[in-house]
Order: C-alpha cells, then sequence, then structure tokens
C-alpha cells in the first residue's frame, strides 16, 4: 500500500527553530520510519534565503533525505495555512522510485527526446520547474523544458530572485537560473489550473496586432470592441476624450483589474478559463483606438475580457478541487501528496482573508499534504501564467 507522504510547515524567525518545528512534525507522520522518503521538497520565505544552503543540509541530515529541491517563494503556504510576510517553511518528503526522478538546472541539462539517456538516467516525463523572474526569455525556456519532457507538462512557479543570495534548490542550492526535477513516466500526477476569471461579454478573435497591443478583435477597434462589452454609454465609446472613457468605465467591477484571456484559435475549447493566458490590460490608446496588453497577442488567437474577483476566484478553485478529486476517486486512487502554487496578488488580496484560499482546497479536495508557494508567476503546461493557482497532486 502506498503511504501519503510526510509533511510539515511552520512558522519562526530563526530558521534552525523553524527546522525544528518541521522535522517534529516529519517524525510523527504515517509514512514509514526514518529514511523512506527519496526527495524532499522544501519552500521557505525570503528571511531564509541566506542561510537556505545550511536549512537544507539540516534537514537532509536529520530526515535522512539525501535529494532536494524547492524554492524561496514570496509567501508560503500548507493544508489550511497561509504564511504571507513573515518567515515560514514547509517540507515534504517524497517516497518516490529512486529511478523516478532526476534534478534539471543550468548546470546539468535535460535531453531532449531525440538524444539518448544516459545509463541508469531517467527520461523526463514530467517535470516540477521553479525559475528567476530576471532570467532573459524566461518564457522560451520554459517552453524548450517542456519540449524535453514526453508529455510537455510542467509544473511550478517563478521564484524570489536577486538581491536574494540563494533562490533556488535541485540537487545543490544557488541561485538565477531555472532549475527543478523531472519526473518518469512511473510518477502519476495529475494537475489543474484556476484563473479565478469572470468573462465580460463575449469571445472575439484578434484580428490584428504588435508586440504588446491589440489593434483589431472581429475586425473592429480592440477599445471599441472593449466599451461595448463593457456597456458604457454610447458617448463615451465614440469620445477620444481619455479621461472621459475612463469615467464611463465601470469601477466596481473592474476594481481586481481588467484583463484579457488569449487562447489559440486552433485549439479545443476547455472549461473555464484553462485553455487562456490572461493578461492585464495596461493602458488604452483613444485616439488609435487600440489596447496595451502586458503580453504578445496573435493575430487568430481567441480573446475574451474578463476580470477577476472574489465570487470567481472561489468558484473556480473549487471546481478544480472538485474535478481533481472526482478522478481520483473514479479510478480508485489516493492522493500522497500535492503542491500548489499560487499568485502572490491571490491568497488574502483575492480571496478577503488569510488562509481562506487553502481552506477552500482543503474542504474540497481533501485533508491532504500539502505545501506549495505564492510566486511571481505560475507555470503549468509549457506557458507562463500570472494571476493563477497550479494545483497538482502525486496519486
Amino acid at each position: 500500500m502506498k503511504h501519503r507522504f510526510r509533511f510539515g510547515h511552520a512558522t519562526h524567525p530563526d530558521w534552525r527553530a523553524a527546522a525544528d518545528l518541521v522535522l517534529a512534525q516529519l517524525s510523527g507522520g504515517s509514512a514509514g520510519a526514518r529514511g523512506d522518503a527519496t526527495l524532499g521538497i522544501v519552500y521557505a520565505s525570503a528571511a531564509f534565503s541566506a542561510d537556505l544552503e545550511g536549512l537544507v543540509r539540516e534537514l537532509g541530515r536529520r530526515s535522512g533525505v539525501t535529494a532536494w529541491t524547492g524554492a524561496i517563494g514570496h509567501g508560503i503556504c500548507a493544508t489550511g495555512a497561509e504564511y504571507a510576510g513573515e518567515p515560514a517553511l514547509a517540507v515534504m518528503l517524497v517516497d518516490l522510485p529512486r529511478d523516478g526522478f532526476r534534478f534539471f538546472s543550468g548546470r546539468q541539462r535535460l535531453p531532449g527526446l531525440d538524444q539518448p539517456v544516459e545509463a541508469g538516467g531517467v527520461r523526463a516525463h514530467t517535470a516540477l520547474v521553479h525559475a528567476d523572474p530576471a532570467l532573459p526569455e524566461l518564457g522560451d525556456l520554459v517552453a524548450d523544458i517542456s519540449s524535453r519532457t514526453s508529455t510537455g507538462f510542467l509544473f511550478g512557479g517563478i521564484a524570489e530572485g536577486a538581491p536574494l543570495e540563494a533562490t533556488q534548490v535541485a540537487g545543490e542550492v544557488f541561485a538565477g537560473g531555472l532549475s527543478g526535477v523531472a519526473f518518469s513516466r512511473d510518477v502519476r500526477l495529475l494537475s489543474r489550473v484556476t484563473q479565478g476569471c469572470a468573462p465580460i461579454g463575449t469571445e472575439h478573435v484578434v484580428s490584428e496586432c504588435t508586440e504588446h497591443y491589440l489593434l483589431e478583435l472581429d475586425g473592429r477597434p480592440a477599445l471599441d470592441v472593449l466599451l461595448a462589452d463593457l456597456g458604457v454609454p454610447v458617448q463615451a465609446r465614440t469620445t477620444r476624450d481619455g479621461n472621459e472613457i475612463l469615467r464611463s468605465l465601470p469601477g466596481d467591477r473592474l476594481r481586481q483589474g481588467l484583463f484579457v484571456g488569449f487562447s489559440d484559435g486552433d485549439a479545443g475549447r476547455g472549461v473555464g478559463f484553462g485553455d487562456y493566458t490572461v493578461r492585464n490590460v495596461v493602458g488604452i490608446d483613444p485616439h488609435q483606438r487600440l489596447l496595451a496588453i502586458a503580453g504578445t497577442p496573435r493575430a487568430g488567437d481567441r480573446a475574451v475580457f474578463c476580470t477577476r474577483d472574489q465570487q470567481a476566484a472561489r468558484r473556480d478553485l473549487t471546481r478544480i478541487c472538485t474535478e481533481l478529486r472526482s478522478e481520483v476517486e473514479e479510478e480508485d486512487l489516493q492522493i500522497r501528496g500535492a503542491l500548489y502554487h499560487s499568485c502572490v496578488a491571490r491568497g488574502e488580496q483575492l480571496f478577503g482573508d488569510n488562509g481562506a484560499e487553502m481552506a477552500l482546497i482543503r474542504h474540497y479536495l481533501g485533508d491532504v499534504p500539502l505545501i506549495g508557494f505564492h510566486a511571481n508567476g505560475e507555470i503549468a503546461r509549457d506557458r507562463i501564467y500570472a494571476h493563477t493557482g497550479v494545483l497538482t497532486v502525486f496519486v
């Protein structure tokens, strides 16, 4: 019988004391004696960055686990708990076949699918990824790692970066770059993405665009389409006065910001916003009638304007937890452990109360071992998301 993974989490200003508290929880777990686990996952807040190497060494010495991966996060989360703005630590000890995973980083690259794997090596099937926010061409690097796995599926998040001394762990501790752990096909994972979006109007097709600018949707000026979707008065839709346009916008509805979701025009439609990459609308040009986007749209993409609010976020998070739980129960599986990578702009800011996001997961997914961190961007499949939660379970 497969056991659930052991995990622990704690907050304390001293990393040694935090480690003591976590290790006490790990030793009281039900996954067997010391040494059963083969991989440790550690997420810590920025307060522990300077001591990350010593922290990992201490965790390894006292747990008996020699292989570690992890990252420094903006905030730390665990089953039923969120730590924001305080020094915190979360650890999970994962019991996998020793030939079921391999580390990768700038120093130890994953072989491509067309390249041979060294004797005793692991062919990457999926991968947990941590990245530095300042890494040039990060989107391309994530896509490259995805292409080196047989499923193309990645999950993880963008960690804290400079000026912190150490931010990532992948067999060793270092700062910067992109790293993580790849899993073989023998390690089964299930995953879902939640974006907590509520659509504004209907879906459109990108007719004309340039880098970071939406010029036309459905053959009409992009700004005109947006204002129509928002239902602003006709007079405000035609004015070239930017201030008048801004005054006409529904402020309460856009309190959490205005976004646009893009999806490949050739791709099938998924449930919710899972197949969309949602980006901020960062500006308007009332004269050229275009929109500035914190992303790069492509002609032919499907596009839908959307907002984020607490109700939509709760509803969509409930959906992904329910889907995962149903899939597990239908196949008579057991959730051994879970990882959650959530945007720094979610948590209390979106759900209203500290711990509300994690409480929802606990309620609808179940009381399962879970750790994670609040990221500067979330990684799922072959792309980088924003304002998103990526929930992944080991079964």
